[in-house]
């Protein structure tokens, strides 16, 4: 579904996203550079900081990296040797990380959304409606109280991505906002601070 039917918008829509295509290659490949760059020297270092053996973490990275890489290399990402590697080793880590996540996001919304008002009220109440319905546990409560299962597939259908599209719009104009500034040397938040106190011509 799109926003704008214009037949220029839509062409110059399918440009920039055939170019995000180059775009996130070129940002894998650079992303793989400042990984070796960060752990290779840990590694060969046998560092300790800023974790107690961080080599070791640092050289079970670029193992399990240098595995997929070669993997998908010889037999292709498509291939059953590569399919297997990804549900047996990333699939699992996902649901770990995103279950730790989750953990995270409850307290952090128990900490700043106190339901003190309707707005945060608002805010909590389907959050956790939508928490107890994306787990087996919740989902066998809220079918006790009727109507509640009805009430998240709603929210879980309709409330919820038309709420993640407004959340991604406003974080595209705050990326191309962040990205010109980038360009025009106005924003040097991400240089050392010796660097960013250097005046520009």
């Amino acid at each position: 579904m799109t926003f704008l039917t214009d037949p220029a918008v839509r062409y110059w829509g399918g440009v920039i996203t055939s170019w995000s295509s180059l775009a996130s290659t070129t940002a894998t490949f650079v992303g793989t550079i400042v990984l070796l760059k960060y752990h290779l020297p840990r590694i060969k270092n046998k560092s300790e900081k800023p974790i107690k053996h961080q080599w070791f973490y640092s050289l079970l990275t670029m193992s399990i990296m240098a595995v997929f890489v070669v993997t998908g290399l010889i037999y292709g990402m498509t291939s059953s040797t590569y399919q297997w590697l990804y549900q047996s080793w990333y699939s699992p880590i996902t649901g770990l990380l995103n279950a730790v996540s989750a953990f995270f996001a409850v307290s952090a919304i128990y900490r700043a959304f106190r339901i003190r008002t309707l707005e945060s009220a608002m805010l909590v109440i389907p959050a956790l409606i939508i928490l107890l319905y994306d787990s087996p546990l919740g989902a066998g409560m809220l079918s006790i109280f009727p109507g509640m299962t009805q009430l998240a597939e709603y929210i879980f259908t309709y409330t919820g991505p038309s709420a993640f599209r407004g959340f991604i719009l406003a974080c595209a104009c705050g990326t191309m906002i962040l990205s010109i500034r980038t360009i025009f040397g106005k924003e040097k938040g991400f240089l050392p601070a010796e660097e960013a106190s250097v005046p520009t011509g």
